[in-house]
């Protein structure tokens, strides 16, 4: 593609962009991240063309999880609990039948060309009147009711996209940030939750997914009910959670739960066949994951590299740390309603930290800690 400005339908035809939507390529991904970051203009539209792309191509993937999405759908209707599917097991019978596979995904793309095009035409006449979409701000959260009767909860710097036929052909949400989803049932139409690297596929359940742009980690908590998790990075192989079970997925890098981290102990690359381990409870008493929703601020082991990001996020602000080493500053803690400088005082007192705040009007606030 020449460096003019591309519109929806130049960017839907670049075999460079489709691989930085599948995400199959570290070099588009870092060619768009660039052009992205040296062509402000273009974000909106890049960003309106891989939402397109995920709406019209959606279909495609499905034939890779009707398998998957049946499982689903009878482990739901059973009482006994589900097992999670062992990836290895998984890629065997992906292996067997890749070709047939093929063959369907052929056939499907050459009926659909010419609806996608029209697809795009329409798009791109009426802009963003097909979607829906929700948003909060950094120290905001929102309750949502969808139109389906799903209720979701709207982390602080979040967003999510709906198209105008949710809950009457799909339930497709594109997620940024983090949500807690409580899944009207409806066995008939999953509910799926689109993100850059995972997809979670459910019929009636409760779940949190965490999915912030500027983080490594992409993860998804299972309160209640059953998902089947898609990780996109890893050939579009599939899990199922069973309740109080946790997957994260680190760009690139499959890891699993484990419990607390500190510094003597990273996060553990886990095997493919390896089970998602049980979430726990703090200290107390709160699913760590989930604690945001009912206004909790939980630190459970947390590095104060991570703990910054979380306080920019919960009180609007910027916090910006003045020394290396005490990223890795580790902390446990719970706040309810407590202000930053209640909170900066707290961690200043278990380990050797300064804070100063600057809250000069017109200008956000900036906290900096240092040693």
């Amino acid at each position: 593609m020449n460096q003019k400005k591309p519109d929806i339908t130049d960017l839907l035809a670049d075999e460079s962009f489709i691989r930085f939507c599948r995400r199959s390529s570290p070099g588009d991904l870092a060619y768009w991240n660039k052009r992205m970051q040296e062509n402000p203009e273009l974000c909106s539209t890049i960003e309106m063309a891989r939402e397109q792309y995920f709406l019209l191509f959606n279909g495609l993937a499905d034939y890779d999880l009707q398998e998957q999405a049946m499982l689903l759908r009878n482990k739901l209707n059973q009482t006994e609990i589900a097992p999670v599917i062992r990836m290895e097991n998984h890629n065997l019978q992906k292996n067997k039948r890749r070709f047939p596979y093929w063959l369907k995904y052929a056939g499907v793309a050459a009926i659909l060309l010419p609806a996608i095009f029209l697809s795009i035409m329409y798009f791109n006449t009426l802009g963003n009147q097909h979607v829906k979409t929700y948003t909060t701000t950094l120290g905001e959260r929102k309750n949502i009711q969808l139109p389906d009767g799903s209720l979701v909860n709207l982390n602080a710097g979040s967003e999510i996209t709906i198209s105008k036929d949710f809950g009457v052909t799909n339930r497709n949400v594109f997620l940024k940030g983090e949500a807690y989803f409580d899944v009207k049932h409806d066995k008939a139409n999953p509910f799926i939750v689109h993100t850059e690297v995972m997809d979670v596929k459910a019929l009636g359940t409760a779940f949190d997914v965490k999915a912030y742009q500027n983080e490594k980690v992409t993860a998804a908590t299972l309160i209640r009910g059953l998902v089947a998790v898609t990780l996109k990075e890893k050939d579009n192989q599939v899990l199922l959670l069973e309740p109080n079970q946790k997957i994260e997925w680190q760009h690139h890098t499959p890891t699993l739960m484990r419990g607390p981290v500190n510094k003597a102990a990273e996060t553990v690359v886990a095997p493919a066949d390896e089970k998602p381990k049980n979430i726990k409870l703090t200290r107390q008493g709160d699913i760590k994951e989930i604690a945001w929703k009912d206004n909790k601020l939980v630190f459970e082991d947390d590095s104060l590299e991570d703990i910054a990001k979380m306080l920019s996020r919960w009180y609007g602000i910027r916090v910006e740390l003045q020394d290396s080493e005490i990223s890795n500053y580790h902390f446990t803690g719970a706040f309810e309603r407590e202000d930053i400088q209640t909170v900066l005082s707290v961690l200043s007192e278990t380990r050797p930290i300064q804070f100063s705040v600057n809250n000069n009007s017109g200008e956000s606030m900036t906290v900096l800690i240092s040693k």
